[in-house]
């Protein structure tokens, strides 16, 4: 039985946030909506298609010793949260849950075993 239903958003880490929200926007359509997007402590963007915020932009130093790449995480969505933490949990896999409690939201960060940070969301 598969824990994740579909993806959720992926994040890019960019120093040049201007320039790639242009890039999403002229090339893919997508929207830039900033008041749409949860009033972090740092700066980045949120582009929707529709409803859907499917690409998370973070403004980072680009600093190569300090990134491991442009993609900093993918996300995927789930309806059984509890679940997929009480696995992570069993297979001892270290992780760190947070949230967005404005958004109705539940999340867990992990890394795969190729270092790849994965999110898991639950909309509450």
């Amino acid at each position: 039985m598969a824990l994740v239903s579909e993806l959720d958003h992926f994040n890019i880490s960019t120093g040049r946030l201007a320039e790639t929200v242009a890039f999403f926007e002229d090339i893919l359509g997508l929207e830039n909506r900033p008041g749409d997007r949860p009033d972090f402590d740092f700066s980045g963007a949120w582009l929707f298609a529709g409803s859907r915020a499917l690409v998370h932009l973070v403004e980072k130093d680009t600093d190569p010793g300090e990134q491991s790449g442009p993609l900093d995480h993918v996300a995927f969505a789930t309806s059984d949260f509890d679940g997929l933490v009480s696995r992570l949990i069993e297979r001892e896999i270290e992780h760190r849950l947070s949230g967005q409690p404005a958004l109705g939201l539940r999340q867990v960060f992990f890394r795969e075993p190729n270092g790849v940070r994965i999110e898991i969301t639950c909309r509450s």
